[in-house]
């Protein structure tokens, strides 16, 4: 699957957004909005990467995106890396956090070799979203097998009643009705 259609309307999108909307990510911060996917937050990464921009000024403009404490989060770790500050030091606040935490742990693991070993994070940014998107599936494909068995038992309990009284009661009465 090529993501880089989808990119580059993403990142369209956000510059047309940055343009029109000064300090977007500023204003929605106090106010409660859902997580944004990881997914997308990986891939915008990868199109500043892409762009040139290091690791840590791309985690501070796609945290300064992105609403809420998510976004701060982000902002808060490039800010401790732009400062010299070690790479488990950084992220240690954002990785301790009760609601974000288990989303920018995965952050951390996917750009850490490329901060370790100077390498480009771009290989594991698309490895680690084709494995978000299966995870995905996975569990979709798995609730909607749940669901369609909660379905079809309830649903059989009530045609099989009908089906015995329409269909086999009235065929054993005629059979035993034609022997006698």
């Amino acid at each position: 699957m090529d993501l880089k259609p989808l990119i580059a309307a993403v990142s369209t999108i956000l510059a047309l957004l940055l343009m029109e909307f000064d300090g977007f990510g500023e204003r929605l911060a106090d106010e409660q909005v859902s997580t944004p996917p990881l997914s997308l937050v990986l891939a915008l990464l990868g199109v500043a990467v892409r762009q040139g921009a290091s690791l840590p000024r791309a985690l501070g403009v796609i945290g300064g995106l992105l609403p809420g404490p998510y976004g701060l989060r982000m902002v808060q770790v490039a800010h401790l890396l732009e400062r010299g500050n070690g790479w488990d030091l950084s992220w240690s606040g954002a990785i301790g956090d009760s609601d974000y935490g288990q989303s920018m742990q995965v952050l951390a693991d996917c750009l850490e070799p490329s901060w370790r070993l100077g390498s480009s994070p771009l290989t594991r940014i698309e490895t680690t979203i084709r494995q978000l998107d299966h995870h995905a599936r996975s569990a979709l494909a798995q609730t909607t097998a749940t669901i369609a068995v909660r379905l079809l038992v309830p649903t059989g309990l009530c045609i099989l009643p009908a089906f015995v009284l329409i269909g086999v009661i009235p065929c054993i009465a005629a059979f035993a009705g034609g022997m006698s």
